[in-house]
C-alpha cells in the first residue's frame, strides 16, 4: 500500500508539543496539546510520511493561540515541516500574517513568508505600551553636528 487516506471531508487532529506556527520567546517545554486541521479532503503517505489536506483548510492549535485559514496544508512528519499554501492568514491574538506560502520548521522555530510573485507579504503586530515606561519624546533640537536644511 503506498498510501492511505486520512480523511475525506474531515479533520486531522495531531496531538503533539512540537508544532507551534508561530515561534514564541522561551516556549515553555512539553507545551502541547491538539492541532486541528480540518479541510474538504485530507490525504497521506505512510512510506513519505507526507500529510496533505486541501480546500477550506483551517489549522487551529489552541495552546499557541493559532488560528489560520489556507488553500492547502501539508506536514512532512519526516522533516518536521508544516507548510501552508494559497490565500494564507494566520492569527495569533490580535496579530496577524498574510501570505500566498507560510513554511514553518518545528525544531528551529524558523517561520518563512513568501508572497504571490510581484507581491508582498503583511505581518500587523499589536504592540502593547508598557505604562511603566512612557514613550520617549521628541526634541525639536537638532543632535550636535547635525545640521537642518
Amino acid at each position: 500500500m503506498k498510501g492511505f487516506a486520512i480523511g475525506v471531508l474531515g479533520s486531522l487532529s495531531l496531538l503533539t508539543a512540537m508544532m507551534p506556527l508561530l515561534a514564541q520567546p522561551s516556549p515553555a517545554p512539553n507545551r502541547g496539546g491538539p492541532l486541528t486541521i480540518t479541510s474538504d479532503t485530507q490525504e497521506g503517505n505512510a512510506r513519505s510520511g507526507i500529510f496533505i489536506a486541501r480546500g477550506n483548510v483551517r489549522m487551529v492549535y489552541p495552546s499557541r493561540q493559532v488560528d489560520a485559514v489556507s488553500d492547502m496544508a501539508e506536514y512532512d512528519t519526516r522533516r518536521r515541516i508544516i507548510t501552508l499554501r494559497g490565500n494564507v492568514l494566520v492569527q495569533q491574538e490580535n496579530n496577524t500574517l498574510r501570505a500566498d506560502v507560510v513554511v514553518y520548521t518545528i525544531d528551529t522555530g524558523k517561520i518563512e513568508a513568501l508572497p504571490v510573485p510581484q507581491k508582498q507579504v503583511q505581518s500587523v503586530y499589536m504592540i502593547k505600551e508598557n505604562p511603566e515606561k512612557p514613550a520617549p519624546q521628541i526634541s525639536p533640537t537638532p543632535a550636535p553636528g547635525a545640521t537642518i536644511p
